[in-house]
């Protein structure tokens, strides 16, 4: 239990410091912001939180990386939410270009979705919400994708 609260304070604090920056756009590989990351499991029967914490930003100076969090909330069968969110950036470059603007470098990516199944009965194919615009004003997107 005391891991769990550890795990969800970080995702937290990871959140907060991902919308908190403001950064530009990041010339990253559209394929995907955050590569591989470390897993972990919020729940062991039916409603879940999957979360991946990505950190390669740490260990992959001065080359690309992110610093960021994936979170899926399921009810064990079904996805209701998803949250990708994280700074990319997108390595030095060149260097007297990084020293004059060094935030260049860096974006943001975001990824929200929303879904209830359990309405698709009454909808036309449930209820769903999505938005991959960065809820800061005044923040550049990562040139990839966290979808």
């Amino acid at each position: 239990m005391r891991c769990n609260a550890r795990a969800l304070a970080l995702a937290a604090l990871l959140l907060v410091a991902a919308i908190a920056v403001p950064v530009a756009p990041a010339a990253a590989d559209p394929a995907d912001c955050f590569g591989s990351g470390e897993d972990l499991r919020i729940g062991s029967e039916g409603p879940a939180i999957d979360a991946s914490l990505y950190a390669s930003l740490f260990t992959n100076l001065p080359g690309e990386g992110a610093f960021g969090v994936s979170l899926v909330g399921t009810t064990g069968d079904h996805r209701i939410v998803t949250l990708r969110t994280g700074v990319v950036f997108a390595g030095v470059g060149d260097a007297g270009e990084f020293l004059s603007d060094p935030f260049s470098r860096f974006g943001l990516a975001f990824d929200y979705r929303f879904e209830l199944p359990l309405l698709s009965a009454a909808t036309d194919g449930g209820f769903a919400y999505e938005s991959s615009d960065p809820p800061v004003d005044g923040v550049s997107e990562a040139e990839c994708s966290v979808a």
